[in-house]
């Protein structure tokens, strides 16, 4: 019976602990008594300790709810009175520099916020209108916490093949997957391993999600007209070596990239693809010239993040055995994971690197199947292949496999 198959009883095993698992909220309900900074850092220190890497402020009839997102997934935090939740987010608007009369459009902002006893993180601020209030996300960014290409976990194949491409001196590197998988985090992670004072490195982001030294950051400002490619234009005019780009958008901004990774820059990127071979066609889609995009397309990174298995008490599905036998595991939860049976994230990915064979397949418009089966051959771990090696090292669960990473990407279709 292969990991697939098995999926529904260790779904049904995991369930027992899901719901035990989270942080009772019972300290932030009902009004806080002190002032509005003291209340921030009594939740954002609570939060951090969590693993949040989200707070959602919902206001209701009389209350303002409030939520986080931790290791990928949504959860009630608890709720204060309405009155002190929106003076609560007008205070965070203030902070941020943000227009606190103009409570019909969306607005950004961001704050340095300084925690006691604890040093200072950046806080990123988005806001929206609905029907009872302000909506507001407020995203955690901690620089103390930014990983390292080898911190994200992927496999050695990948982490070897991802290494190799982005010591190229000029080409396109793009990296993709839904909203929430750790994309920028890949690409910070590879700018701070490239960020070795040799270089003149530059990044287009919307906004800026972690500062560092040695990178000149820049961020579109489209209140006063400034956008991607107008920044994108500019930047190619400072004579950079390495561009990060946040995002590609449009076509005018896929095809600045593409020139640039031609003209001999080492361009980054991300896409919201759901896989390698989709990426490509996504850019073939928003009208760039095949033969330009595959002359310098150096590899596409795919990745979904998945909860790791608290090693404390990670259970085996089958028992342990000390035959050398692989075996499937399943959370259940201790003080030291706070009962989630879970501790930190990992990533599961694949890492197209194109070799002769495939740019001359994705000029000549060869199909999805074709050639993510042409990367397979010539060595490439894909997603489900790395799934599989997490799970049989004891790393996750099916269920968190199952939730993330779609058995229809590893199984394409001949169309």
């Amino acid at each position: 019976m292969n990991w697939l198959e098995q999926s529904e009883n260790v779904a049904v095993a995991e369930g027992q602990s899901q719901d035990e698992s989270w942080i009772s909220s019972d300290r932030f309900v009902a009004q806080f008594d002190g002032a509005v900074d003291d209340y921030l850092n009594t939740l954002i220190t609570e939060a951090l300790k969590a693993g949040a890497s989200d707070f959602f402020f919902t206001p209701r009839e009389e209350t303002v709810d409030i939520a986080i997102r931790s290791m990928g997934l949504l959860r009630p935090w608890g709720q204060i009175t309405r009155d002190f939740g929106l003076r609560l987010i007008a205070h965070l608007k203030v902070t941020a520099n943000m227009d606190i009369l103009r409570s019909f459009h969306p607005q950004d902002g961001r704050i340095r916020f300084r925690l006691k006893n604890s040093g200072s993180i950046d806080l990123r601020l988005a806001t929206l209108p609905t029907i009872e209030g302000e909506d507001m996300t407020l995203r955690i960014l901690d620089s103390r916490n930014m990983l390292t290409v080898e911190d994200i976990g992927f496999h050695r194949t990948n982490y070897k093949r991802l290494y190799d491409i982005a010591s190229q001196p000029g080409g396109l590197i793009l990296v993709t997957g839904p909203t929430g998988m750790g994309k920028t985090t890949t690409l910070y992670a590879v700018l701070k391993h490239l960020n070795d004072g040799t270089r003149k490195i530059h990044t287009l982001e919307d906004p800026i999600e972690y500062t560092l030294d040695g990178l000149h950051q820049s961020q579109i400002n489209l209140s006063r007209g400034v956008d991607f490619p107008d920044l994108l234009r500019g930047i190619l005019r400072q004579s950079p070596d390495v561009i990060m780009v946040g995002e590609i958008r449009d076509n005018v901004t896929a095809d600045i990239v593409v020139r640039a990774a031609n003209s001999g820059q080492l361009v980054l990127a991300t896409s919201h693809a759901r896989s390698t071979v989709e990426a490509c066609e996504a850019m073939l889609f928003l009208g760039v010239q095949p033969q330009f995009f595959a002359s310098c397309l150096l590899g596409v990174v795919t990745q979904r993040l998945v909860r790791k298995l608290c090693p404390q008490c990670k259970l085996s599905l089958h028992g342990e055995h000390d035959d050398g036998q692989k075996q499937m595991y399943v959370p259940c939860g201790c003080p030291d994971c706070n009962h989630s049976g879970y501790k930190g994230r990992i990533a599961v990915g694949e890492v197209l690197k194109v070799s002769q064979d495939l740019e001359k397949m994705i000029r000549e418009g060869a199909s999805m199947y074709q050639i993510h089966q042409r990367a397979v051959d010539e060595g490439m771990v894909d997603l489900r292949t790395d799934a599989q090696d997490k799970l049989e090292q004891g790393l996750t669960s099916v269920d968190e496999i199952l939730r993330a990473v779609p058995g229809q990407f590893a199984d394409y279709n001949v169309q």
